[in-house]
């Protein structure tokens, strides 16, 4: 997806954030905000991704500071506040009358952890809302007809502490008998799940971990690995989460249900939906 000219100032907020994460200097601060104004030519002239602008000023600052990854305590942060909602969110999921599309939901739900939108995100309150109101756009009948024939199965993973909500959808995908690969950042970039990670929160247990090649908040395919390549030709079934990979993947490829909540107006307007809404899209 091409970037908006609302995506800009958003990325910049996002660089002023991340240096201040790691405490940098006034003469650091403004090397970043410096090299932001030189990137954006580059950006214009070659109809930049939003992730790939985001992904160029992150490399920027991780060389600048060598700091590997600033968003390292704020993920924690968020882990461990998942992690204590967890035993609602299973609950909620047991005693719904569909456990598959309630898993479905609090995995978008997960997807409210964004630190590229807010470094402050109430949890709870998300939970709230995805039990109040739902998907305003679903096409989970499409994908319930699909799992029944289906092998096997890639998830395009996102954020950290989404990927806790995340197990919850692969335990109850469980049964459908599923060849299960979830696809991980190549590296830390903003809150984003790697490999590690999600190795210790248990994804292992239900899926093959692998590395996307993606260095971007984002899935690019000129980026991708071979693993990946070949897990995302063969895969008779595509989930991308979030709205990173969806800027990466939407206009360029078929075939992929995209699962994620709204968060900015930009992709709310491309999805023709409200912001903040819960979206389960197959495009």
């Amino acid at each position: 997806m091409k970037i908006k000219y609302g995506c800009y100032p958003c990325i910049l907020r996002q660089s002023i954030e991340s240096a201040e994460m790691i405490e940098v200097n006034e003469k650091e601060m403004k090397q970043i905000i410096k090299h932001f104004g030189e990137i954006l030519t580059p950006a214009l002239e070659n109809d930049f991704t939003a992730p790939m602008l985001a992904a160029e000023i992150q490399k920027y600052i991780k060389n600048l500071t060598e700091v590997e990854d600033p968003y390292f305590d704020l993920k924690e942060k968020n882990l461990k506040e998942a992690q204590r909602l967890l035993p609602l969110v299973e609950a909620e999921i047991k005693k719904a009358e569909d456990s598959l599309l309630a898993s479905l939901l609090m995995s978008a739900m997960g997807n409210s952890i964004d630190a590229g939108v807010s470094l402050n995100v109430n949890i709870k309150e998300n939970i709230d809302q995805a039990i109040k109101d739902s998907f305003a756009h679903s096409d989970y009948k499409c994908f319930k007809e699909k799992i029944k024939k289906a092998d096997s199965l890639l998830i395009i993973a996102d954020n950290t502490g989404e990927a806790l909500f995340d197990r919850l959808l692969l335990k109850e995908l469980k049964p459908y008998n599923l060849n299960i690969t979830y696809a991980v950042r190549e590296i830390p970039i903003l809150n984003d799940i790697t490999a590690e990670k999600a190795a210790e929160l248990g994804i292992g247990e239900y899926a093959e971990i692998i590395k996307s090649g993606t260095t971007a908040p984002g899935m690019l395919m000129e980026e991708a690995s071979q693993e990946f390549l070949e897990a995302y030709k063969n895969a008779d079934l595509v989930i991308s989460k979030g709205q990173g990979n969806l800027e990466g993947l939407l206009d360029i490829e078929e075939d992929i249900y995209f699962l994620l909540k709204a968060k900015c107006e930009i992709i709310a307007e491309v999805l023709g939906v409200e912001l903040n809404d819960f979206v389960f899209l197959y495009r």
